[in-house]
């Protein structure tokens, strides 16, 4: 078995789909997440009716609204 090491913050940001604690909140937080952002503009929610603005904002590896 490996030497399991505990990860910092610092080091979980170089694993790869490693996020940290404040990307996973703000993710829970969103209504949806998508991996790209053509997927999340496609949504028919994640625009502004008022204004024809995306609310596709980037938490960390998603775009969520």
């Amino acid at each position: 078995m490996k030497n399991l090491k505990k990860i910092s913050r610092d080091g979980l940001k170089t694993i790869k789909g490693g996020i940290t604690e404040e990307c996973a909140r703000a993710q829970a937080a969103a209504t949806a997440c998508y991996t790209t952002l053509a997927a999340c503009q496609a949504d028919p929610n994640s625009t502004d009716p008022d204004f024809s603005n995306s609310l596709c904002i980037r938490y960390c590896n998603k775009f969520c609204y």
